[in-house]
């Protein structure tokens, strides 16, 4: 949960996908096996006694948070195994569950696949242990994300919801002195920043994780999961709309085809040829300085299509306890310490906050950021917070949706062309996987 893993995840889930995902879904459910714990859901019972925790993590800080916490719990040691990335947790603990041996206690898992591992039985279901006490300490976006098919299956940890990060000087350059606030105000500063300077534009076209946060941020719900039933619909309104109006845009020729995270995306943004970053909040602490001199770059709210706030998560994950622990009573009691009080600095300490508190406190919000020439830019983060559009559900495989998604419509965002006609044809092939792998997907 620390910034440069939160960015990492953004690159290896946008671009290049979950490999891990493409192990059949459903079938997972078929090795599952719950851990042989005593059933206790006395967590401070389960704390006061010796027991060593399996902590997987992709995270640099992870073992830093376990010493901090033993101090705290002198029983409960850990036994930290990092691995490489998010994918790598994935394909190691769906490994494990259909194995029936080998899962951890404790495990970090991104939001976007919480409902992949839950179908697949891999994690535990935390209510009975008393993390549901702390769902007025989260914001609603995070907290819905940690509850999939009525379990609560993690703790929030950090979020993302999307903010503006612009390039005053190429606005400035093109006669725009003000950020936009609606997607009309965004298309006549596309058009003006790329006439004053043909190699600049003012966005790249994205890749899968930026685009189902655009859908998310203009209204679209196009995947909805009740049990094994799923429903796609890549034409609903707001999938519409924000489609319809990047296609003008892309077709207009004022989108970069860079990759994001892509050295020659880093280029771009460091000689003034790209204007501005659509991202999650965690981009705020993200190294903006990295591109530029002080005070190149704002932060701005998301613009809207109505100037009404309306925003979307991008990125994040919570911890988890996993289904095969032998000692859930005590990692849920870790999670519980985690939810709050110090506990929770440890997991802040890195990240854009998911807890109301935190995103509240003044001096969090009203810290400067040197590189926004002093802008108290937590402010942009923690409004947007407050704005993200309820309701948004991912596919039970969506880190499958998201590798494939270069086949369709990121071909299209490279080429040009038609969004809608792309986006269908991404709908054809997930009803298919989804089909394949045992949902009743559109029917």
């Amino acid at each position: 949960m620390e910034q440069i893993t939160t960015r990492r995840w953004a690159r290896l889930g946008a671009v290049v996908g979950t490999g891990a995902l493409l192990v059949g879904v459903l079938a997972g459910c078929s090795g599952a096996a719950p851990g042989a714990d005593s059933g206790s859901t006395d967590t401070d019972a389960a704390l006061k006694e010796d027991v060593t925790l399996t902590w997987w993590t992709w995270s640099d800080t992870t073992q830093e948070q376990a010493d901090a916490i033993s101090e705290v719990y002198p029983n409960v040691t850990f036994d930290v195994v990092k691995l490489e990335n998010p994918d790598a947790v994935v394909t190691k603990l769906q490994n494990a569950i259909k194995a029936g041996k080998g899962a951890p206690d404790i495990v970090p898992v991104e939001y976007q696949t919480m409902p992949q591992l839950t179908l697949g039985g891999a994690l535990a279901d935390l209510e009975p242990y008393g993390l549901a006490e702390y769902e007025d300490a989260f914001t609603a976006s995070t907290w819905n994300s940690v509850n999939v098919q009525d379990q609560l299956v993690g703790l929030p940890g950090d979020s993302g919801p999307m903010v503006m990060i612009y390039n005053k000087a190429l606005y400035e350059k093109a006669g725009i002195t003000e950020a936009p606030t609606t997607w009309d105000e965004f298309a006549t500063a596309s058009a003006a920043i790329h006439a004053a300077d043909p190699e600049a534009y003012i966005a790249n076209s994205g890749d899968a994780g930026f685009f189902t946060s655009m859908i998310w941020a203009s209204g679209g719900q196009p995947f909805k999961t009740e049990g094994e039933n799923v429903t796609i619909d890549l034409q609903d309104e707001g999938t519409k709309k924000f489609a319809d109006f990047w296609s003008d845009r892309l077709n207009a020729g004022e989108l970069s085809g860079l990759a994001t995270w892509s050295d020659e995306w880093t280029k771009a943004l460091t000689q003034d040829k790209l204007a501005t970053l659509l991202m999650g909040s965690w981009m705020i602490s993200g190294g903006m300085e990295d591109y530029g001199p002080a005070g190149r770059f704002q932060v701005a709210p998301m613009p809207t299509w109505d100037g009404q706030p309306a925003s979307a998560e991008n990125g994040g994950s919570g911890l988890s306890v996993t289904s095969q622990s032998e000692n859930k009573a005590a990692a849920a009691g870790i999670l519980k310490y985690l939810a709050e009080g110090d506990g929770r600095a440890l997991l802040n300490a890195n990240g854009f906050p998911s807890t109301i508190a935190d995103l509240e406190n003044p001096e969090w919000l009203d810290a400067p950021f040197p590189g926004y020439s002093d802008q108290p830019a937590n402010q942009v983060g923690a409004a947007s917070a407050e704005s993200v559009i309820t309701g948004w559900q991912y596919l039970p495989y969506q880190g499958y949706a998201n590798n494939v998604f270069s086949d369709s419509v990121g071909k299209a965002l490279g080429s040009g062309g038609d969004l809608n006609e792309a986006l269908l044809a991404w709908q054809d092939t997930l009803v298919e996987y989804g089909n394949e792998q045992g949902f009743s997907v559109n029917k």
